[in-house]
């Protein structure tokens, strides 16, 4: 009995290590002093919680674990199915259940946006990310033959993909607080930005459309490609981080370009 708690211990320290390095190396590579290390903290328990929530819907809403099948009809050509499955039965209820975590845990905190540094959002959204990809990969990880095999692998795969997922629904959700404009004078620009909460709901839909195409793109290719693809997967996700770093510079320098208006 001893030795199986002692297993499952190592498991949950061994799962959210990961987390914990990833958020770390955010948190030194990006400007000093524009996030609050305790406030990630609390979003990455708000990640563990979210998991909770997801469950709660598939107690309410059972049939969602079929939904694939619905979709496509009961086809079997696998590529219907598998766009299904991975884009909305499992990327649509996961980025959701994140983001709706999210604004759970912001209002909790009932903190005046006005105060924090827009990377501040970003970096709390991926925190949610993280936090829920240290409960799977525990869950995985508890029914496997080799559990410290299957944290080794998701740890550099799975988790950087979920953190990834969460800094581009937090670039756009930031983006819209911001008020930035997505190309001079367009007419997106002219409509959406005449109004402060129409301009962040877009962007917050934004935001969670990239979290699940990014989600889909992710899954389907491990679905399609298995153990074969893993050299395409890590292109992919260090191009993701590439992409995740450009995001945070370009959100920074559209907060100075506003600071230095309102100035």
């Amino acid at each position: 009995m001893i030795f199986i708690i002692m297993g499952i211990i190592s498991i949950m320290v061994l799962s959210l290590l990961p987390a914990l390095i990833y958020s770390f190396i955010i948190y030194i590579t990006i400007p000093y002093k524009t996030i609050n290390i305790k406030n990630g903290m609390v979003y990455l328990v708000g990640g563990f919680m979210s998991v909770i929530l997801l469950l709660y819907f598939f107690y309410l809403f059972p049939g969602w674990n079929n939904i694939a099948s619905v979709i496509t009809n009961h086809k079997i050509y696998p590529l219907h199915f598998l766009h299904a499955k991975t884009f909305i039965q499992v990327g649509l209820i996961e980025e959701l259940v994140k983001l709706i975590t999210f604004i759970i845990i912001e209002k909790l905190l009932n903190n005046d946006k006005r105060k924090y540094h827009p990377l501040s959002t970003m970096f709390n959204v991926a925190m949610i990310s993280l936090g829920f990809a240290v409960v799977e990969n525990v869950s995985y990880a508890m029914k496997a033959f080799d559990p410290l095999d299957v944290i080794l692998w998701r740890s550099v795969t799975a988790v950087i993909g979920h953190m990834v997922f969460g800094l581009f629904m937090g670039y756009w959700i930031a983006l819209g607080r911001v008020g930035t404009r997505l190309k001079n004078r367009s007419l997106f620009d002219i409509v959406v930005l005449k109004s402060d909460k129409l301009r962040r709901r877009i962007f917050i839909l934004i935001g969670l459309l990239s979290a699940i195409i990014l989600h889909g793109i992710y899954d389907l290719h491990v679905f399609i490609n298995g153990d074969r693809g893993i050299s395409t997967l890590y292109m992919l996700l260090i191009m993701s981080l590439l992409a995740a770093s450009w995001c945070f510079k370009n959100l920074n320098k559209s907060y100075k370009n506003k600071l230095e208006k309102f100035n």
